[in-house]
Parts: structure tokens; C-alpha cells; sequence
């Protein structure tokens, strides 16, 4: 009901009453008064329950007075992200207002989820980003149980040693809490043995959960190439299923390819140099993730539990522990194959029945320490395109301006790797060596690289390296 009937209409309301022998209808005397029925039943309703109160609306002041969070709670809020910020996780006003309210910074008055994305958006500090695809439009699928299924998967990580060095992390969390469960990292290549190992130390302090999801590579599951691997038959033995998604769709493990995000971003705010520094940055990581870190897939009424939480207070469904018979696993396999020979028309249909079981790895087994490298530009010239404007640099990719297309001399020294341009012989890119950059990733703008230079900065880019250095080299530029 419209709070805009008159005091006049009100009375002619609380008056009238349809049991007197010559009174219209209740209808007809909505229709004269130009109301509704439902406003005719609120204002008799209001009448009875609190008398002349009805002659007038109710008033539209907010029931609860408007707080105004100060300068102090902007300064706590900006605070905590920052905080955030430099060791490596979630930034957002969710994360935000679970970490003031874990460590108490916000003391009594704590500001709402709404207020510190206002802050941030006051202060400067978000991204803007186009209107995205609402939440609601996706549907989420997630096992209901602990250990009623896993998620496996590798991820190759680069150092910030001088070398650019490639480890491989394997990262192991339960489908239905998020629970790390055994995340590792090698200096190998992707392979079964690595995995298998990931896998039994899991096994042992957890147990063995009915299901492991995987991707299709080798070193996991290979039923969709025909073959039986040994980290299938490891994985019969204990009486857990492997499956796998479908071919080139990694939405699948969607939950496992998300936590690779938080997990980088972790990783590249410590900057691990060897692989005993990234070893002991996953244990910390494990730690948090798992018991202070509030996941926002796992809400319950109008909280968010830790996976943690969400792991111990869950019914643990693991596997019975019966193995799974070898011929269940080949069965499987020819499955997989025969419906690739009958989707195959060109294939013969001789090697229906085939199946291989791949060989384990020995111990003694020479597996390759690092994965291929990017191929490097010659040595004495390189030639910036249009088409892809960047240079490379033992295995890195580093982002130039276009206007700096063209062909150039290198010399490289033990402390700096310069190009020289062919036409006039001017110095057009520099940055010193070793390389220094604050990320891991493969492809990065040369702004990014601490000390880089080139020839006629435009303001634009000289901007963002200074204020990239001073965000990511503050103790180095302040000396």
C-alpha cells in the first residue's frame, strides 16, 4: 500500500461499516475513494491493531540510524589490504572485512562488505572491470562430502633465480571443501612417479578418498588414449577411481585451475629462488589456505567457513579400500579406444581391442630437469615486428612499444643486455642482468623489468615503470 492516502480517506475507512443495512459494498467504496482493496484491508488492519495511529502513515526514516565510518576505519581498511596485497592473497572488500574481523582491527564498529568497496572505490584502488556474466547464470556442481572425490593436477612455476628455472607443482585439493590436501613441487617434468608420490603421502595422512578428477595427461590418466598408466593401477590398488574430464575442456577441474591463481599470486608476492624456498613458501601457503583463508564457495547461512572448517565438520565418505580388479581398469581403456576408432572413420578397426599398459618409470630413469625452453633470437641481431612487438630472452618474453619495430644489434654483457639500432646506431632498449622482475610469468612488459630503459619513453610508460618499481622495489629505490 502507497503511504499517499489523505487523513480524510483514512477516516471514511475505519468508519464504514459494510454491515449496516443500507452500506454499499466494499468494493463500490474503493471505487468511490479511488483505492484498492488490499489498501482498504491494511488501513482496517492498522485500525484494530493500533487505533487512530491509522489516520496516518507510516514514517519513512530508516529504522536504523546511518553509520558514518570515519577516517580511522578508511585507514584500517586501507591498511589491511595493503597487507594483503604484499603477502599474496585476496584483496577484495570480502577478504578484507574476514581478515579486520579475524584479527579485530575494526573493533566494535565494523563496516559492512558495501562500505569497504565504497572506501576502495574512494580511495582510488580497485580495477574497474566490464559488467561480467551475473553468478547466477552459472551452475556449480560439488560433491557433497569430504574425500568422496579429489582433484589432481600439475602446474609449472618459474623461479626468480637468475635462470628463470622451471619447477612443477602439483596441487591436490578435495572437491567439496576446497581441503589442500597435498599440494608438492619437483624439479621435473610432469610424470607419474612424481604424482604417485604426491598422491601416497596424501593417502597416508588422509586416507583415500573414492574418486580422483584428473586431466588427460600422461603422468595421470591415459584410459582416453587406450592405455592403462601406472598411476591408474596406483590408484586401483588402493580402491580409488580415476576419471578424468573431457578432452581440451579444463572447466572440469575448474576448482583446481581457480586455486592456481591464489596459489601463484601467493608465490610471486615471496619470490621463491630455489625449490627448498618454494617447498617451505607451500607449507605456509597449505596453512592459510586451508584455516584462515575464508572460501566464498563454501557459505553457510550468512558466513563463509574456511575449507578447513568445512573439512572437519563434513561426513568423511572415503573409499572402502577394496582394489579395483586390472581388468576393470582395461575394460575402461577399450571402451575409450573403441569409441575413438568408431569416431574415426580414416582408423582401422584391427587395434580395437588393444590395450597397452604403460611401463613405471624406474628410479634410475634419466627424466628431464627442466621442460623446453623458448627459442632465444640470434645472438648478434634482432628484428622487433609489428605483428609482435617483443624480444626475447632466455625463455622470457618481454612487451615493447610498436613504435620501436625494426632490426638491431645485441651485445650482451655479464650485467646488461642492450639493443642497438641498425639505422644510427643509437641505444633503443637496456635492462640489466640478471633479470629482475617482480612476477613469474612467461610473457611480461619490459616496464616491468626493474631498471629497464628505452630510447623516447612516451609519459605513459615511463608512469607505470615508476610507479611499478616503487610498488615492487621500494628498499632498492629508496637506496
Amino acid at each position: 500500500m502507497q503511504n499517499t492516502l489523505s487523513a480524510s480517506i483514512r477516516r471514511k475507512i475505519i468508519e464504514f461499516n459494510p454491515d449496516l443495512p443500507d452500506a454499499v459494498s466494499i468494493s463500490e467504496l474503493c471505487k468511490q475513494l479511488g483505492i484498492s482493496r488490499p489498501s482498504y484491508y491494511k488501513v482496517k488492519k492498522r485500525y484494530l491493531a493500533e487505533g487512530n495511529k491509522a489516520l496516518n502513515p507510516h514514517s519513512r526514516a530508516p529504522k536504523a540510524t546511518r553509520r558514518v565510518h570515519g577516517d580511522q576505519t578508511k585507514m584500517v581498511v586501507l591498511r589491511i589490504r595493503e597487507r594483503l596485497r604484499k603477502s599474496g592473497w585476496d584483496k577484495g572488500p570480502q577478504s578484507i572485512w574476514f581478515e579486520g574481523v579475524d584479527t579485530e582491527e575494526f573493533g566494535e564498529k565494523i563496516p559492512s562488505v558495501s562500505t569497504i568497496g565504497r572506501i576502495l572505490a574512494e580511495a582510488g584502488v580497485t580495477n574497474t572491470n566490464a559488467r561480467k556474466r551475473p553468478r547466477g547464470a552459472w551452475m556449480r556442481f560439488a560433491r557433497s562430502y569430504p574425500m568422496e572425490m579429489w582433484q589432481l593436477d600439475g602446474m609449472e612455476y618459474r623461479l626468480f633465480d637468475a635462470d628463470g628455472t622451471k619447477a612443477l607443482i602439483y596441487q591436490l585439493i578435495d572437491d567439496g571443501t576446497r581441503f589442500d590436501v597435498g599440494t608438492q613441487c619437483f624439479d621435473r617434468l610432469e610424470n607419474g612417479e612424481d604424482a604417485i608420490a604426491v598422491l601416497q603421502a596424501a593417502f597416508d595422512a588422509y586416507g583415500v578418498p573414492q574418486q580422483l578428477l584428473t586431466d588427460n595427461g600422461v603422468a595421470f590418466n591415459q584410459s582416453r588414449r587406450g592405455v592403462v598408466g601406472q598411476t591408474e593401477i596406483f590408484l586401483g590398488g588402493k580402491g580409488c577411481q580415476g576419471i578424468t574430464g573431457r578432452v581440451r575442456h579444463p572447466q572440469t577441474q575448474g576448482k583446481n585451475e581457480r586455486s592456481h591463481q591464489t596459489l601463484v599470486r601467493f608465490l610471486d608476492a615471496h619470490t621463491p629462488k630455489n625449490l627448498e624456498q618454494l617447498a617451505k613458501l607451500l607449507v605456509q601457503y597449505r596453512e592459510h589456505y586451508n584455516y584462515r583463508r575464508h572460501h566464498q564457495a563454501l557459505k553457510v547461512g550468512s558466513t563463509y567457513l574456511t575449507p578447513g572448517q568445512a573439512w572437519e565438520a563434513g561426513e568423511h565418505r572415503g573409499a572402502e579400500g577394496t582394489p579395483i580388479d586390472i581388468a576393470v581398469l582395461e575394460a575402461k581403456a577399450v571402451t575409450y579406444k573403441d569409441r575413438q576408432i568408431a569416431q574415426d572413420a580414416a582408423a582401422s578397426g584391427e587395434h580395437a581391442n588393444t590395450v597397452v599398459i604403460a611401463p613405471l618409470q624406474s628410479e634410475n630413469a634419466a627424466v628431464p630437469a627442466r621442460t623446453v625452453r623458448l627459442r632465444d633470437q640470434s645472438e648478434d641481431v634482432v628484428e622487433i615486428r609489428r605483428t609482435n612487438p617483443q624480444i626475447y630472452y632466455r625463455g622470457r618474453i618481454f612487451k615493447v612499444p610498436t613504435y620501436l619495430v625494426g632490426t638491431y644489434q645485441v651485445v650482451a654483457t655479464a650485467t646488461g643486455y642492450t639493443l642497438f639500432s641498425s639505422t644510427d646506431g643509437e641505444e633503443c632498449i637496456y635492462f640489466p642482468l640478471p633479470v629482475r622482475v617482480a612476477s613469474s610469468k612467461r610473457l611480461v612488459p619490459l616496464w616491468q623489468v626493474y631498471g629497464a630503459r628505452i630510447r623516447d619513453p612516451n609519459p605513459a610508460w615511463t608512469a607505470k615503470m615508476t610507479d611499478y618499481e616503487n610498488d615492487h622495489y621500494p628498499a632498492v629505490v629508496a637506496s
